[in-house]
């Protein structure tokens, strides 16, 4: 019984770590894909003492973000 848990445990593991390493593996193939490519995700803003909100647009699968800077 305690070998049967355990096998359980490993193999739900592995099972996990496949389908995360394939996840991740997605994002960067060049296939046709849900996720964005890298070059089309927003930049980390350059300054730090600019405070930005960001709006999101949705449509039918797709959700657009916008940031703006805000002045003070």
């Amino acid at each position: 019984m305690t070998l049967w848990f355990h096998s359980t445990i490993l193999a739900t593991s592995l099972a996990a770590t496949v389908a995360v390493g394939l996840a991740s593996a997605a994002i960067y193939a060049d296939t046709p894909m849900k996720a964005a490519a890298k070059a089309d995700r927003m930049p980390v803003a350059a300054s730090t003492d600019t405070t930005y909100l960001i709006f999101e647009t949705r449509n039918e699968g797709s959700s657009v973000f916008t940031r703006v800077p805000v002045t003070n």
